[in-house]
């Protein structure tokens, strides 16, 4: 894996690349894009639960809007003002060497906030979500990354008990859309791409 043509990829893509060795320096580096005084939205990941951006982020006197934080009853609320705020972080289900995103949602929040309504946008990505091609990404967000969140959100689907994907039209479905991001919008105006060389989420 070359991560110098990588973050070449990215760059030519209209993202802001960087790359730091450790998660711990990425969590840092993602800690200071975010000016005091702006809101901040979040999706489920488990790569930015695992590095405590949030809780930073919260300590340091931003408002975050994360539904995993608050009760269900409460998460529809939480889903559109994190889909309204300044900045979104997140993780990938998978990345292509040559720079695509690759996103499965069940409720679609994410992906939604992801391709349209915040202006500035963070992916943290650990190494381990790297795919030499669009077709390995997609097989890695579908049979790696959706079984592993299916069996940890205890979802009765096929793949929570197998592993891997069946392509199921169960009601627990956790993949009912899929986005590839090969550009910015045009109403973005800042998408980062932090690499952590370390594995990291699901």
């Amino acid at each position: 894996m070359d991560m110098n043509k990588i973050l070449k990829n990215l760059k030519i893509r209209g993202f802001i690349p960087a790359y730091f060795e450790s998660g711990a320096e990425a969590a840092d580096y993602v800690c200071s894009l975010i000016p005091d005084g702006e809101s901040v939205g979040s999706g489920g990941s488990m790569t930015i639960a695992s590095l405590h951006i949030l809780e930073r982020l919260v300590q340091s006197g931003h408002k975050v809007y994360a539904h995993s934080a608050v009760p269900e009853s409460e998460r529809g609320d939480v889903y559109q003002k994190a889909g309204k705020a300044d900045w979104y972080l997140t993780s990938a289900n998978a990345m292509t060497e040559g720079g695509e995103l690759v996103n499965i949602d069940g409720a679609a929040n994410r992906v939604s906030a992801l391709c349209f309504g915040v202006k500035k946008i963070v992916y943290i990505i650990g190494i381990n979500k790297i795919a030499p091609t669009l077709g390995a990404a997609l097989d890695r967000a579908s049979n790696i990354a959706a079984p592993l969140n299916a069996k940890r959100l205890n979802k009765k689907t096929p793949c929570a008990v197998t592993g891997k994907c069946s392509h199921c039209n169960s009601p627990d479905c956790i993949c009912n859309v899929t986005a590839i991001t090969h550009h910015p919008t045009k109403y973005q105006t800042e998408v980062h791409v932090v690499i952590a060389g370390e594995n990291l989420g699901y």
